[in-house]
């Protein structure tokens, strides 16, 4: 089964060389910020870093890429089994095989080519609705783009009331 989620590059590892047999095996690392962060305050609720390893071809792939990038990476999840000792433990591979810029749904409905300021980490989604936005994904991005104004976020107190007072035009 296949699977996306976007983030924030944090880490490219080198490539790896694995001679194996008579040939030789590939692998190169990749760590996302997909952390869930706050929609109003943009800070980080929960941390999420993932790492996927991309091997054989698909190390290629991660060439033109640097720290910072916002991208969209497309995994695979791949269990095994083992038994030593009467022992049973088993592993789980993150496999990636694509990577991209990171396209949301207010981009492509625009033409494609305004910059994103940043992206909240979201959930795997299955790739037929990856074009597609959730609303809380929405929302933090319409925060994250808010975030660029000079009184964003507002300063608050212990209890999460603004400091600035009441300096909005409401009659409440």
């Amino acid at each position: 089964m296949a699977f996306q989620i976007s983030g924030i590059i944090q880490q490219i590892g080198n490539t790896e060389s694995i001679p194996y047999q008579d040939k030789v095996f590939k692998k190169r690392e990749l760590v996302l910020d997909c952390s869930y962060r706050n929609q109003f305050t943009g800070q980080i609720e929960r941390a999420n870093y993932p790492k996927f390893e991309f091997t054989g071809n698909h190390v290629d792939g991660l060439n033109g890429f640097n720290t910072g990038d916002i991208v969209t990476v497309s995994f695979s999840l791949n269990g095994s089994r083992s038994e030593k000792d009467g022992q049973v433990r088993y592993f789980t591979n993150v496999q990636g095989y694509k990577i991209e810029k990171y396209q949301s749904s207010y981009n492509q409905q625009q033409g494609g080519n305004q910059p994103t300021q940043t992206v909240n980490g979201n959930q795997p989604t299955n790739p037929q609705g990856a074009g597609q936005m959730s609303a809380q994904q929405a929302a933090m991005e319409s925060a994250r783009n808010a975030a660029s104004a000079s009184n964003f976020p507002p300063a608050v107190d212990e209890n999460g009331i603004p400091i600035q007072g009441n300096n909005d035009d409401l009659s409440f």
